[in-house]
């Protein structure tokens, strides 16, 4: 069964009572997972690791087949929902209520193309962006002070390029080896066991038409490996806006 048959079954499912609760009907939980791995871009063998069932248990839940209630749980604790997500009785929400949600949720997201920051043209580029959101899913707090240092080190290569900073000052700091001094700390990073993503995005603002925001993804290796090959993230569109005639630097906003 492909994802077009799991659909068209979920459509022609009876409508819960209101008010009644419902263990969720495995083609619902079978597209729930699909999805959800699909948003963090793992592959079916990513998920069965992560969650310590065979890949044949993930295939099959996905085609929407029966499974064990065991085998549901790791794959719902491996998403990152709690036992019973998809084996426990619950009321189901409205139609309205669950598109409003949905809305509110993934309405304002937009692609934004990333890349291992590896290279001094990126270093450059994220240097001259308005803002840096820095996005730390699930990143202990243990190394969120190196993540801190390197926002740090961006910070002053913004400054040393900046326009607004003589020509004489910033002759006084190479900024090759500034750019190698930023990558330097990306690398610590890495031996860390961190992957470090960049890209920027481009987000005209009233009053501010060439606004650009720098996205910097950090995620540990251990708990997500295919981060080092995704290309693409999903960015909260509200996370980068400024107030009109004013910048500002908002704080790290989990996608």
């Amino acid at each position: 069964m492909n994802i077009h048959d799991l659909l068209k079954i979920i459509s022609e499912l009876p409508v819960p009572e209101p008010g009644q609760p419902v263990v969720p009907p495995r083609e619902v939980t079978g597209f729930f997972v699909y999805w959800a791995r699909g948003m963090r871009q793992w592959k079916q063998g990513t998920l069965a690791s992560f969650a310590d069932v065979s890949l044949s248990t993930v295939q099959r839940i996905e085609r929407g087949e029966r499974v064990s209630n065991e085998s549901l749980d790791r794959v719902a604790e491996a998403l990152g929902y709690e036992r019973g997500y998809f084996t426990s009785p619950r009321i189901a929400i409205d139609g309205e209520t669950a598109a409003a949600t949905w809305e509110e949720n993934y309405g304002h997201m937009i692609p934004v193309d990333v890349r291992p920051l590896r290279t001094q043209p990126q270093v450059k580029e994220i240097a001259q962006c308005h803002c840096y959101v820095p996005h730390m899913v699930d990143l202990p707090d243990a190394f969120k002070a190196d993540v801190s240092c390197l926002i740090e080190w961006v910070d002053l290569v913004a400054f040393v390029t900046s326009e607004t900073v003589t020509d004489t000052a910033s002759e006084k700091v190479s900024r090759r080896k500034l750019y190698r001094d930023v990558l330097d700390h990306v690398d610590r990073l890495e031996s860390l066991g961190i992957t470090v993503l960049a890209g920027v995005v481009h987000v005209p603002q009233k009053d501010w038409p060439n606004y650009k925001a720098a996205i910097l993804s950090f995620t540990l290796k251990a708990s997500d490996p295919g981060a080092i090959k995704r290309r693409t993230i999903l960015v909260d569109r509200r996370c980068v806006q400024i107030s009109p005639g004013a910048f500002k630097l908002l704080p790290e906003y989990d996608i």
